[in-house]
């Protein structure tokens, strides 16, 4: 059964809004999980020390399924950042 919630993915199944209250473009634009996703600022841990987290990012449903953190680093990452992690 459909029920209007957006989530980022299959993957990262959390609701950021349903299309039932608002407009698509709105939720994506607005709502602090996508907010959140867009910036590489948050990431934690070696993803946000990382110096291609805004090109790869890791993967935040990874994150989440470790450590209930989407913006936590990705567990089955394998590179070292140049950067210290701290």
């Amino acid at each position: 059964m459909y029920t209007g919630e957006v989530c980022p993915s299959g993957f990262l199944p959390l609701a950021a809004g349903n299309v039932r209250e608002r407009p698509f473009a709105e939720i994506y634009r607005h709502s602090t999980l996508f907010r959140d996703l867009r910036d590489a600022e948050k990431l934690k841990g070696k993803c946000g020390a990382c110096e291609l987290r805004t090109v790869c990012g890791g993967s935040r449903a990874r994150a989440w399924a470790v450590s209930g953190d989407y913006l936590a680093e990705d567990p089955s990452c394998v590179y070292e950042p140049q950067a210290p992690v701290g």
